[in-house]
């Protein structure tokens, strides 16, 4: 956690450096190039990398660790054939030229952020949280030196994509030279290779339908308002997923990995990870409950006193938002336990109703004379409503029955 709060205090420090001297427009196409990776991420690794902690011989974790290289270098190749097709008819889907070049780097992160993906979850597996926090610094600090030496030769959304792309790419070096072993390209057991392949068919099959849903829900308001409202509110909307949402999907997600060890193995040895999962969530709800609080109440002046008058309007979007990323952060950990009980079903179901009533809410200023705020306080609420169900439902799996 030390780790991780470090990276977030470091972007937290530095962001104003680059909310005046890149536009709300450099940040809209940023944002929209990250909803093009949240989508595609999904398939980078098949999902398979999950099954590492439930593994318990390092020959399967390096034939599992390595399965994922290769669907990720598959994806990467297959990204590419997508978008060498788009050359033709971009302009028809009304990508605008000096954004669509800059998407050929899409595949580049994807498999560079697969691999990293494979080494935090091998450290999970063995427990050592101490260096995933520090790989989480070196990303963030890397991404944002590169960001800010942008600023002097490529001021515009290429910097921020860039700098993206290599922070991810330091990360995974560092990672590279204690970690290098787990991807043997070379000597490929091909026969453990596609036996672990068959016996963990369940994560590709039920995690990427479900994940699918979840990183388009994520990424359908972007889509939206650059279509809906223009790029300088969803610059604005960009900025503040950038200040708040990530870091907290960060600090959650640091929760969840220590969560999920622990209560994978309370759930096979006992049947059940209620204590853990109680404990957890007493733990998330007396750490945020005061934040969000203060959120919602001053986080228009914090915007425009931290970022600049110019991005006023981002503060009222994270106001607005507050009360479902406090729901989110309690909630998103716990709901590891879909995955410990193998409800990859339900999780499928409630995946699509979400992402159904996202498409739903955010297309409503096509055919109907709505605001960007009235769009964001319809969105809260039904994402409040969606972690509640998962909360609950969690709480139920969470013992085996």
């Amino acid at each position: 956690m030390s780790g991780t709060a470090i990276a977030q205090l470091i972007a937290l420090a530095l962001t104003p450096i680059l909310t005046r001297n890149y536009s709300p427009n450099d940040f809209a196409y940023f944002t929209t190039f990250m909803a093009f990776y949240g989508v595609a991420s999904v398939f980078a690794t098949g999902k398979y990398e999950r099954a590492i902690l439930l593994l318990e011989k390092e020959e399967e974790v390096r034939s599992i660790s390595t399965l994922c290289v290769l669907i990720s270098i598959f994806t990467t190749l297959f990204s590419y054939i997508l978008l060498f097709g788009f050359t033709f008819v971009y302009d028809y889907f009304f990508i605008e030229k000096d954004f669509f070049k800059w998407l050929f780097l899409l595949p580049v992160l994807l498999v560079v952020n697969s691999i990293n993906t494979v080494f935090l979850t091998y450290l999970n597996y063995k427990r050592r949280f101490s260096e995933m926090s520090k790989n989480r610094v070196i990303k963030t600090f890397s991404t944002l030196i590169v960001s800010i030496s942008c600023i002097f030769w490529l001021k515009n959304m290429g910097g921020l994509i860039l700098a993206e792309i290599l922070g991810w790419f330091i990360a995974t070096l560092f990672l590279w030279k204690k970690l290098f072993f787990l991807i043997d390209l070379k000597n490929i057991n091909w026969g453990k290779t596609k036996e672990l392949g068959k016996r963990f068919l369940n994560f590709p099959k039920y995690n990427i339908p479900s994940d699918f849903l979840h990183n388009a829900t994520e990424q359908v308001p972007t889509f939206f308002l650059m279509s809906a409202f223009g790029s300088n509110v969803t610059g604005q909307y960009g900025l503040m997923r950038r200040v708040v949402d990530a870091p907290l999907a960060l600090l959650s997600s640091s929760i969840m990995e220590v969560f999920r060890q622990q209560a994978a193995e309370d759930y096979y040895k006992t049947g059940s990870c209620r204590p853990i999962f109680i404990k957890t969530a007493k733990y998330l709800v007396m750490m945020s409950v005061i934040p969000f609080l203060f959120l919602l109440i001053f986080a228009p002046d914090i915007f425009v006193f931290i970022f600049g008058k110019e991005w006023y309007k981002a503060g009222t979007y994270a106001s607005i938002f507050s009360v479902f990323y406090f729901f989110k952060f309690v909630s998103s950990p716990l709901s590891y336990v879909f995955y410990i009980a193998e409800k990859q079903k339900v999780n499928f179901f409630l995946y699509l109703y979400i992402c159904c009533s996202t498409v739903l809410i955010f297309s409503l200023p096509i055919i109907l004379e709505v605001s960007i705020e009235q769009v964001l306080w319809l969105c809260t609420l039904n994402f409040v409503l969606r972690y509640i169900v998962y909360f609950i439902l969690s709480y139920k799996y969470s013992i085996k029955g």
